[in-house]
C-alpha cells in the first residue's frame, strides 16, 4: 500500500501543484482510501487518478480552462505554481485564505473577470466581445465551452433567472454578474464574467469540449509534471484536426517564389496539403507561400529570403537562415519564416544569423533543434517565438521567446527559470543550470529526467571559480545577490528510470567573486522513476519521500549545518560518506538520514565519487578535546528489515564489548570503556540508551579525533531507537554486514 500511496501522492502533486507536507488533510484521507481499494483490487489506477483529478476543480481547473479560454493557452508550470501552489510566492494563489470562502462559480468568475476586464486577456476580450452584447456574449462563449448553440429560451434563462442578491432579496443572474464586475449590465466586466460561469458549469458537470480537453490535460500533467503548456486546451488537447486533402507537390530553384496566386503552375501553391522542396539557397526578395492546407516545406540549404504558411498544422525542415551583406543602394536580407495557425512543427537543421527570425504565431507549435554533426562556429543569433515545445538534439540554445518546455536531447549549459520546464531526455550528456535567486524566495528550478543515462563521476575539477565533475554530472548554480540568500531549492522530477553522475547545487555571487561558491540547500527528488546517482553534500536538505526507488550515494560533513536527507517507502540502496574534521573547536550540527517504510540499504562509501581512493569512517567530534559530540544519526531503521553494510571501511568487529558500555550513564563514558577494549583498525557495535551505536576505531586504542592533517582519527554513527540488531559477515542476511 505504501508505494501505491506514494504514486498517487505524486500523480496528486503534479496536478494540484504541491508537496506532500501541504496536502490538506481530508484530501491526504481520501488518498490513502484510495491506495487501499487499488491494493485490494476494488479500484483501478484510471479511476483513482480520475477522482484525484476532480480534487483539481477549485484550483488547477479554474486555471487552465480560464486561461485557456481568455489568453493564448494555459500557464507555464511556474504560472501554474504562482496561480495555485501553496507553497508559491503568490499571497492570494487558489488556494490562499483570500479564496477559501469563494465557492467553485465565483473562483471561475473572479478568475475569468480578473482575466477579461482588465488582466492578461482584456484586449482579446473586447477585441472578440467587445462590440457584442451581453446576450450575444453569451451565446458566442457558450456555443465554443460547450460546443452547442444554445436556443433564445435558454439564453432567457441564463440571464433572467431570478438569484439572491445577498440581502435578502432577489435580482436577475445578468444583474448579479454586472454586481460582481462592477460596470453594468452591459460591461466587458460583466461578460467576462459570465464566460467565467459557464466555464464553472462545464467542468461542475463535465460537459463540452473545454472540460473534455481539460480532462486531458490534467490526465498528461499528473502523469509526469510535464504537459502541453502555454498552449490551448481546444487546440493541445481537443479533438484532431481533420487530415485534409493532398494537394500538390513542387520541386522548385531557391530563385523562385512559390504562392496561391502564381500564374505558373509549377509554381502555385493549393489550398491543400501540398509538398514543397527547394533546391539551393531561398534567395532574399524570394517568398516561398505555401497558402492553406497542412502543407510539407524542405529548405536543404540556407534561405535569405522568406517562407510563410497560412493555416497551422504544416511540418517544415530548415537549414541555415541567413542574411546578406548591405551594399550601397542595396539592403541586407535577412532570411524570415512565419508560420500561422497552431500545431506546426519545424526542424531546424542549421544556424541563425543575426536578424534573422522563426514565428509562430498559434499554439501547440513544436520546434526541433538539431545540428548534430554541424562542424561551422557559427550558432543562433537570430530570434525564435511562437513554440511551446522546443526539443535540443544537440548542444546550443538560441534566444527563444515563450517556450513552455524545453526537451534536452543532449547536454549543454541552460538559463532557466520558472517560467520553463526544462526536461533531460534519451541521453546523459553532462547539464549545467544557471538560476537568479530572488532575496526573498530563492529560486526554485524544477528539472525532469527521462531515460536520462549519465555516467557516474569519478573526479571533478574547479575551472574558473566553478565546479566542473566528470560523467554525467548535472548542476546548479544560483546567482543570489550576498551570500547569505542562497536559500534556492533543485526540484528533481524523475519521471523514468535514469542514472546520473554528481548531481551538485551551488549558490554563487557576483558582488563575492566568480570564485565564490556557497552551498545550496535543498533537494527534492520526486517522481516514480528509479534513479541512480551520486548527491552532493552541498544540498544540506535532501527530501526524496516522493521518490521511486533509489541508488544514490550522499556526502555528509562534520559541520556546523545540519543535513537532513529523507528517503521514501521504495526499496532504497544509499552509501554514505562521512567527512573529516575541520576543528576540534567546533560545535557541530546533527546531521541525520530518515529512512521509509520499504526495504533499506545504508552502506558506508569511499567517497562522493565513484572509484575514489578508499577513506575510513573517521567522522567522531570531540569538542576542545574534551567533550564527546552528538554523532550522525540514521533514524527508523526496522531490524529484520533494512540493513547497514560496513564492508566498504570497516572490515573486521570486535565481539564481546556491550558488558563495558552498560551501566554507563552517559554516551561518552560509555564509548570510553568499550574504546578502550576494541583492536586497531577494527569496528565494534554496541547498544546504549535504547540505541545502537557502530563505532570504527583507528590505529590508536583509545577515543581519538580526526582532523584534514592527521591520518587517524576514529568514527562514530548511531541508529535511533533500535536495539538487538544481528551482526554478521559473509553470505549470511545480517541487520549490520562487515567484511
Amino acid at each position: 500500500m505504501a508505494m501505491t500511496l506514494q504514486a498517487l501522492k505524486i500523480y496528486y502533486g503534479n496536478i494540484l501543484r504541491t508537496d506532500a507536507a501541504h496536502i490538506p488533510a481530508a484530501h491526504q484521507t481520501l488518498l490513502t482510501n484510495l491506495s487501499g481499494q487499488i491494493d485490494s483490487g476494488a479500484l483501478s489506477i484510471a479511476d483513482a487518478r480520475t477522482q484525484i483529478a476532480k480534487l483539481a476543480l477549485e484550483t488547477t481547473t479554474v486555471a487552465s480552462m480560464a486561461y485557456s479560454f481568455f489568453t493564448p493557452g494555459v500557464p507555464g508550470a511556474g504560472g501554474f505554481d504562482y496561480l495555485i501552489s501553496p507553497t508559491g510566492p503568490n499571497t492570494t494563489n487558489l488556494n490562499s485564505d483570500y479564496y477559501k470562502t469563494f465557492n467553485v462559480e465565483n473562483r471561475f468568475i473572479n478568475f475569468a473577470m480578473n482575466l477579461g476586464k482588465a488582466g492578461e486577456g482584456a484586449a482579446w476580450f473586447n477585441a472578440n466581445f467587445g462590440a457584442l452584447s451581453t446576450r450575444d456574449s453569451l451565446i458566442k462563449a457558450y456555443t465554443e465551452i460547450f460546443g452547442v448553440v444554445p436556443s433564445q429560451t435558454k439564453v432567457d434563462s441564463l440571464l433572467g433567472d431570478m438569484v439572491p442578491d445577498g440581502q435578502g432579496g432577489t435580482f436577475t443572474r445578468q444583474a448579479y454578474f454586472a454586481a460582481f464586475s462592477r460596470d453594468g449590465l452591459e460591461g466587458q466586466g460583466t461578460k467576462a464574467a459570465i464566460v467565467g460561469w459557464l466555464l464553472s458549469v462545464a467542468a461542475k458537470e463535465n460537459i463540452g469540449p473545454y472540460a473534455t480537453a481539460n480532462n486531458a490535460f490534467l490526465a498528461d500533467l499528473g502523469d509526469d509534471g510535464v504537459a502541453q503548456f502555454r498552449s490551448d486546451l481546444l487546440v493541445a488537447y481537443g479533438s484532431p484536426p481533420t487530415p485534409g486533402t493532398a494537394g500538390v507537390t513542387l520541386t522548385v530553384a531557391g530563385d523562385k517564389s512559390v504562392s496561391p496566386t502564381a500564374t505558373d503552375t509549377g509554381l502555385k501553391s493549393s489550398a491543400n496539403n501540398d509538398t514543397i522542396t527547394v533546391t539551393g539557397d531561398i534567395a532574399g526578395g524570394v517568398t516561398i507561400d505555401s497558402g492553406a492546407g497542412r502543407d510539407t516545406i524542405k529548405v536543404a540549404l540556407g534561405t535569405f529570403g522568406t517562407i510563410r504558411t497560412s493555416d497551422g498544422g504544416d511540418t517544415l525542415t530548415l537549414g541555415h537562415l541567413l542574411s546578406t551583406t548591405p551594399t550601397l543602394g542595396v539592403p541586407a536580407q535577412y532570411g524570415t519564416v512565419i508560420l500561422a495557425g497552431d500545431s506546426n512543427v519545424v526542424t531546424l537543421k542549421g544556424s541563425m544569423a543575426k536578424g534573422t527570425s522563426l514565428t509562430a504565431t498559434g499554439t501547440a507549435n513544436v520546434l526541433h533543434i538539431d545540428r548534430t554533426g554541424a562542424t561551422d562556429s557559427t550558432f543562433y543569433e537570430g530570434e525564435i517565438s511562437g513554440f511551446q515545445t522546443i526539443y535540443l538534439h544537440s548542444g546550443g540554445l538560441p534566444k527563444v521567446i515563450g517556450a513552455g518546455t524545453i526537451y534536452a536531447m543532449a547536454g549543454g549549459s541552460f538559463s532557466v527559470d520558472s517560467s520553463q520546464t526544462l526536461v533531460f531526455k534519451d541521453n546523459g550528456a553532462a547539464g549545467v543550470l544557471y538560476a537568479s535567486a530572488d532575496p526573498a524566495r530563492g529560486a526554485k528550478v524544477d528539472l525532469h529526467l527521462q531515460n536520462f543515462q549519465g555516467a557516474p563521476t569519478t573526479d571533478a575539477q574547479v575551472g574558473r571559480g566553478y565546479f566542473v565533475p566528470n560523467g554525467g554530472a548535472i548542476g546548479l548554480y544560483v546567482n543570489a545577490p550576498d551570500q547569505l540568500d542562497n536559500n534556492g531549492k533543485l526540484i528533481l522530477h524523475v519521471d523514468t528510470d535514469s542514472t546520473a553522475g554528481l548531481i551538485y547545487g551551488y549558490s554563487t555571487s557576483s558582488a563575492l567573486g566568480p570564485n565564490y561558491r556557497g552551498p545550496l540547500p535543498n533537494l527534492d527528488i520526486v517522481g516514480p522513476g528509479k534513479l541512480k546517482a551520486q548527491i552532493s553534500g552541498t544540498f544540506t536538505n535532501v527530501d526524496a519521500t516522493l521518490a521511486g526507488d533509489l541508488d544514490l550515494t550522499y556526502s555528509i560533513a562534520v559541520s556546523d549545518v545540519a543535513q537532513t536527507f529523507r528517503l521514501g517507502d521504495g526499496t532504497n540502496k544509499l552509501a554514505l560518506h562521512f567527512g573529516y574534521n575541520v576543528s576540534s573547536s567546533l560545535a557541530p550540527a546533527v546531521s541525520k538520514v530518515y529512512l521509509g517504510a520499504g526495504v533499506d540499504t545504508i552502506s558506508l562509501s569511499y567517497s562522493d565519487y565513484a572509484g575514489a581512493p578508499e577513506n575510513r569512517l573517521a567522522n567522531l567530534h570531540i569538542k576542545d578535546g574534551a567533550i564527546l559530540s552528538a554523532p550522525p544519526e540514521i533514524i527508523g531503521f526496522q531490524k529484520g528489515v533494512d540493513h547497514f553494510v560496513l564492508d566498504a571501511q570497516i572490515h573486521s568487529l570486535t565481539a564481546n564489548v556491550q558488558q563495558y558500555a552498560d551501566g554507563k550513564t552517559t554516551l561518552q563514558d560509555a564509548l570510553i570503556a568499550v574504546s578502550a577494549h576494541v583492536a586497531v583498525n577494527t569496528g565494534a557495535v554496541f547498544t546504549w540508551n535504547g540505541d545502537t551505536y557502530i563505532y570504527n576505531q583507528d590505529n590508536i586504542v583509545g577515543v581519538t579525533m580526526n582532523t584534514l592533517e592527521a591520518g587517524g582519527g576514529d568514527g562514530l554513527i548511531k541508529l535511533v531507537g533500535v536495539t538487538g540488531l544481528t551482526v554478521g559477515t559473509g553470505a549470511g542476511s545480517y541487520d549490520i554486514h562487515y567484511g
